[in-house]
């Protein structure tokens, strides 16, 4: 049996993640990640500093909406929740494939 074509291209990822500061309570830190995996881990949380609780979270671009969504979300249950941080792009064409 011979296969089909193809008709459209497969998915070409981006070159770049993007990225999210958000600060919160130390408490809260654990909760945000299992908040996360529940999203169909949704981002992957890193913590940047313990102490005053900067958690990044690494994303795919096309996802941004639904992350600043979470987020969002996430200040109505932790009410000091908030975006510390949201670095620019580095120039990096997401469009182009990899070679």
């Amino acid at each position: 049996m011979r296969r089909r074509p193809r008709r459209q291209p497969p998915y070409v990822p981006p070159r770049t993640s993007a990225r999210l500061y958000v600060r919160l309570l130390p408490r809260h830190v654990a909760m945000l990640r299992f908040l996360l995996e529940a999203e169909d881990n949704l981002a992957l949380p890193t913590v940047v500093d313990r102490f005053a609780a900067v958690v990044r979270l690494t994303y795919a671009p096309d996802a941004a909406a639904r992350v600043e969504g979470f987020v969002r979300d996430l200040s109505a249950v932790c009410p000091e929740a908030a975006v510390c941080l949201r670095p620019a792009d580095f120039g990096v064409a997401n469009a182009s494939p990899l070679v």
